[in-house]
């Protein structure tokens, strides 16, 4: 074999080897590509509707409320579910409200509703139990919490009525005249009102209803003023609320003025500056100053309610559920809230009856500079 031949043949071989190396280095490569991946576990999604009057009259409690939810869902961390939060519009009108639940149940297929007012509870919560479907409604009607899968967090009458009878005695006020619209969580309120004070020497001397609409009060107003009370009890939302203010001033009527929490449903606090009236709880700061900071505003009403609300179904739910790929039963979800007890919520530690009513205090405030101040409980 000749000197060239050979050099050939070598350069072959190593050529041969080479090709072997590196195609069994591909196919490792390509084996290790190939090595299947464990799929990562898909997780249920929870639907939470809202339905809050976002125009309208209750515009502004409605969306703080809408964010508060929001700031609620934002904070979640590390849960078994996901989350999803479907808002409606229902402006506190009835028919509004019943096209909304409707919806909400039957095309959205939620798991839960968080509703606002008593008049939109008393709407939701028939249909929410005969489907099955959690509803935790910010409102003072007990009614509202009829049923297994309905629940009302509100400062209930009861709670709120003892610390107004207190301060009626503690300021010597005696004789007292109510302006009221016709509205089922007003209504519980008044009732309840009647019931407390039947062994005190306070007495209702005018006990004047009207309807959502009204505009001319003068008529109502008059005839609670020829009784002489010693304050007028205002009970309305915007913007009836805010018309009686006026209209009660047109007529020179001085008489002073108070409620059980209406006053810091107005845009217009100025019209009631000093007078004092009861409200719900005060939230924490810790929510107060969390809220101001998302959202550069305090917040409305109901706001504090709308968080807990949702961050009570979240932990029932989170609770209830074992697989994060199937929804927890709801009869599990339910017995859970029930059975809730102390409970860290944007309004303090919160505990839930066996009529599924969730508790928290009441507070007197009065309007000072066109805001309100807490000034006792």
């Amino acid at each position: 074999m000749s000197k060239t031949t050979k050099t050939i043949l070598g350069l072959v071989i190593l050529i041969i080897i080479v090709l072997a190396i590196y195609l069994g280095i591909g196919k490792k490569a390509t084996q290790v590509e190939e090595k299947p991946v464990a799929k990562e576990t898909v997780r249920a999604t929870i639907k939470i509707g809202a339905i809050l009057p976002l125009t309208g009259g209750g515009a502004m409690m409605g969306d703080s409320g809408r964010k508060a939810l929001l700031l609620a869902k934002e904070k979640l961390s590390g849960t078994k579910y996901n989350y999803e939060l479907i808002f409606e519009d229902d402006r506190l009108d009835p028919g509004m409200t019943a096209s909304a639940i409707n919806k909400l149940v039957g095309i959205d297929k939620v798991d839960a509703v968080i509703s606002f007012s008593s008049g939109s509870g008393n709407v939701i919560s028939p249909i929410t139990q005969q489907n099955g479907v959690i509803h935790c409604g910010i409102a003072s009607d007990p009614n509202v919490a009829k049923g297994e899968f309905n629940f009302i967090h509100w400062t209930p009458p009861a709670a709120e009525n003892e610390v107004f009878v207190r301060e009626l005695q503690k300021r010597g006020i005696k004789k007292l005249g109510i302006l009221r619209l016709n509205q089922q969580g007003i209504a519980a309120v008044i009732d309840d009102l009647k019931n407390k004070i039947k062994n005190t020497d306070i007495t209702i001397v005018s006990d004047q209803i009207f309807n959502f609409g009204e505009r001319d009060f003068k008529t109502l107003i008059l005839k609670v003023k020829n009784e002489n009370p010693d304050i007028i009890m205002l009970m309305a939302f915007s913007p009836e609320l805010e018309i009686l203010a006026k209209q009660i001033k047109e007529l020179g009527v001085t008489t002073p003025l108070t409620s059980i929490e209406m006053f810091e449903f107005s845009e217009q606090m100025d019209l009631f500056e000093g007078q004092w009236y009861v409200q719900a709880a005060d939230a924490l700061e810790s929510f107060t100053s969390t809220y101001r900071a998302k959202f550069g505003d305090d917040y409305k009403p109901g706001a504090p309610n709308a968080y807990d609300c949702f961050n009570l179904i979240v932990n029932a739910y989170e609770k209830a559920g074992t697989d994060p790929s199937i929804k927890p039963d709801r009869l599990s979800v339910i017995n859970i809230l029930h059975n809730t007890k102390n409970f860290n919520g944007a309004l303090g530690v919160l505990n839930v009856d066996q009529d599924g009513i969730i508790w928290s205090k009441a507070v007197v405030r009065m309007i000072k500079n066109g805001k309100p101040v807490t000034i006792g409980e």
